[in-house]
């Protein structure tokens, strides 16, 4: 019965994705156009290897707590079936600032690669039977983001091995983005497009946990907590599959 049911809800999830992708790419409009033109990817221009000029999803889901094991080890054997399609720029479980949970970032050149992505990845009977259908009943929440970069990012890092943190601002407010904490390396800083409002976002790279909280030590900056932007940080462990490790 158990079975049954959890097959029925993956046909059910790919049935709506297949709407969603396919309303996606018969728009006369193509997507990237609703965006502002600073933003439009449909240009001839260059990005770097850096990741410039690319959009960014963020995603982060809330594993049930007997179920995190499970959701690490299909991960590890299956996620290779996604990162095929779209280049992953990290993987993490979120130690601190969030429990059971789950922490990845995708790039992409605009929405109309992420809608093709997204109907290649619900056409994959192997992707549907193997993976999806099994993590589906594993999440009890899932969130996403889509991003811009602001100013320079360094996400290509095949040589660092530490933590990472992620950290989350209301700019509303008047808060602004850390220049520095201590020795940590600041591998990218965003603006969301869609998903909250007036909120940025930084990766941060700590050679270890306490390193991680000694810097941010070191970075504590009154004026800005005078300002009252609030925020929330989560100190983030690579999984094996994690790019950034």
């Amino acid at each position: 019965m158990i079975t049954v049911k959890v097959y029925n809800m993956a046909m059910q999830s790919r049935s709506l994705i297949n709407g969603i992708c396919r309303a996606a790419l018969n728009l006369r409009t193509p997507l990237c156009s609703l965006l502002p033109r600073k933003l439009n990817r449909h240009s001839s221009t260059t990005s770097t290897s850096n990741g410039l000029d690319k959009l960014y999803e963020l995603r982060i889901y809330q594993i049930w707590p007997k179920e995190m094991k499970p959701f690490i080890e299909l991960s590890k054997e299956w996620i290779h079936l996604r990162t095929a399609h779209s280049r992953l720029v990290g993987y993490w479980v979120s130690e601190i600032g969030g429990l059971n949970d789950v922490v990845h970032i995708w790039e992409y050149d605009d929405l109309n690669q992420r809608a093709k992505v997204r109907q290649a990845l619900a056409d994959d009977p192997n992707w549907i039977s193997s993976y999806f259908s099994k993590i589906l009943p594993m999440m009890s929440r899932q969130e996403n983001m889509l991003l811009q970069t602001v100013g320079d990012c360094y996400l290509v890092q095949p040589d660092l091995r530490g933590v990472y943190e992620l950290d989350t601002m209301n700019q509303g407010t008047g808060h602004q983005f850390t220049a520095s904490k201590g020795d940590a390396k600041l591998l990218g800083t965003f603006q969301s497009i869609l998903g909250p409002t007036d909120t940025g976002y930084q990766l941060w790279f700590h050679s270890s946990a306490q390193q991680g909280v000694e810097n941010q030590i070191k970075g504590y900056n009154k004026a800005d907590q005078a300002k009252g932007g609030g925020g929330h940080r989560r100190l983030l462990i690579p999984t094996p599959w994690s790019p950034l490790q």
